[in-house]
């Protein structure tokens, strides 16, 4: 028997031999805590991460998903899912653990005739919309660039096309998924129909999904883009403006509203970064020009400190996202959805905007409506929502106790107006909190989505994640 040490003490006592039969068997690569690898292989994109497992394995497909699992449940060891390794809560790594890592399983396959894609877990939006919009398409992914497709896809895949074209859950047609069994199983409308509702929101909960297929829209290359930012002193006018057009807007545009400061990003002078502002960021997928007429209002609500809008690549939106959200920044992000802008709601988002302890934390909006939820019903639970509201602590050299109280007290804020749920990207971070977030998360939903997770995971093997429990129902049977 063999321990490992790193930082937190040992790792665990693991049989050298069976490290070896393991490094055998695996087409991919074994990291362990003396690689060279190990370092970048646990790193993940938000920098409050800094977690240390026993053993990564860098697979190359199904099979060694499947032997890396047989593995860790032999040795007793926790498992976690590491795919675009953009995962704010910290899942995709566990302390002492298993990490099944899939970024080398990056393939994306494109049939622009038939409009559908198929795509490895390995892959990041900027991935697959390299390959998409080179036909003018695309499926709903995350607002940035570097957000992974398995997390963001299977917690909802909120993205610039949400209001036209719906979720990533909308626009996924089947996955192909490894059980906690090792067995490899395809879900779609027409096969394990309660496992496909089940990811469809349900996150990785019940196996390790190995490949997706989308359906494509048309959407770009060019689309109109809105980036206009206002001086904070006249927030009540940009909020009440917001509200106006939200209300009425075209299914083509979708939007973001953030109560912030303008970010020290390219192309802003630098004179203008870090003044308190309200920013507004949309995406129109349609006519170019029509949508630069449809976001005027937007854009003359007062004298703006800076406005960026005109026709741009819809990729374009993404690496803004990528750039205003860079990795290794600390972040704690929250959600909570709302059916309308009320003036008790609007007046919490922007007064704790200002009470921010750190000058890089925001508020956000983020309009859904539109077409969201127009596919099979899925485990998702709040497509019927107008708004999705975020709190956004970011930080570099920060308290951190007095960034996460203040993301915590606004979030409560925000319930006790009348706020519920909460998306799957955006539940805080898991070691700093006590909220059964599953709650939040799936709302009616949950009881169903455990009778599936006791029939694939039973043992909860996957419980790196919003957990689901298997246990009331397996307890009931």
């Amino acid at each position: 028997m063999s321990e490992r040490k790193h930082p937190l003490g040992t790792v665990a006592e693991l049989d050298e031999g069976a490290i070896k039969s393991l490094d055998d068997d695996l087409r991919g690569d074994l990291i362990l805590p003396d690689s060279e690898e190990y370092e970048d292989a646990r790193n993940v994109w938000n920098g409050l991460i800094n977690k240390y497992p026993a053993i990564i394995t860098r697979v190359k497909g199904a099979t060694d998903v499947a032997t890396a699992i047989q593995f860790a449940r032999e040795n007793g060891l926790e498992i976690s899912i590491r795919g675009g390794a953009h995962h704010q809560a910290g899942s995709a790594i566990v302390n002492q653990g298993l990490v099944i890592d899939l970024e080398d399983m990056d393939g994306v396959h494109v049939d622009p005739e038939e409009q559908v894609a198929r795509v490895e877990p390995g892959t990041r939006a900027e991935d697959v919309l390299a390959e998409t919009q080179q036909h003018g398409l695309a499926f709903p992914t995350g607002s940035a660039g570097d957000v992974g497709i398995p997390g963001s896809t299977l917690g909802g895949g909120i993205g610039w096309m949400r209001r036209k074209n719906g979720l990533g859950v909308d626009a996924l047609q089947s996955v192909e998924l490894v059980t906690p069994e090792g067995e490899l199983v395809k879900a779609s409308p027409d096969q394990n129909e309660d496992l496909f509702w089940a990811v469809r929101g349900g996150g990785g909960n019940f196996g390790v999904v190995t490949n997706f297929e989308f359906e494509l829209y048309e959407v770009g290359p060019i689309v109109g883009g809105l980036g206009i930012f206002y001086p904070g002193d006249v927030a009540e006018d940009v909020l009440e403006a917001y509200r106006e057009f939200s209300a009425d807007a075209p299914e083509e545009a979708t939007t973001i509203l953030l109560d912030a400061e303008v970010p020290n990003l390219p192309p802003m002078p630098d004179e203008l970064a870090g003044q308190d502002a309200v920013g507004i960021l949309g995406c129109y997928a349609g006519d170019p020009e029509e949508g630069m007429e449809v976001f005027e209002p937007l854009r003359s609500i007062a004298e703006p400190i800076i406005d960026m809008s005109e026709p741009m690549p819809y990729e374009m939106l993404h690496d803004l996202g990528t750039q205003m959200f860079p990795w290794g920044r600390k972040y704690c992000h929250r959600s909570v959805y709302v059916d309308e802008l009320t003036d008790e709601v609007l007046d919490i988002f922007h007064e704790q905007a200002e009470k921010a302890p750190s000058p890089l934390a925001a508020t956000g909006i983020w309009a859904m409506g539109g077409n969201v939820g127009h596919g099979p019903d899925a485990a998702y639970q709040w497509d019927d929502k107008e708004y999705m509201l975020t709190v956004e602590a970011n930080w570099e050299d920060f308290d951190n106790a007095e960034v996460f109280e203040w993301a915590r007290e606004t979030e409560r804020m925000l319930r006790d107006a009348g706020a519920e749920g909460a998306y799957a990207g955006f539940t805080g971070v898991e070691e700093q909190e006590w909220e059964d977030w599953a709650d939040q998360v799936y709302g009616d939903a949950y009881d169903r989505l455990a009778e599936v997770k006791a029939e694939y995971d039973p043992d909860n093997v996957f419980s790196q994640n919003v957990n689901i429990s298997p246990l009331k129902q397996l307890i009931s049977q």
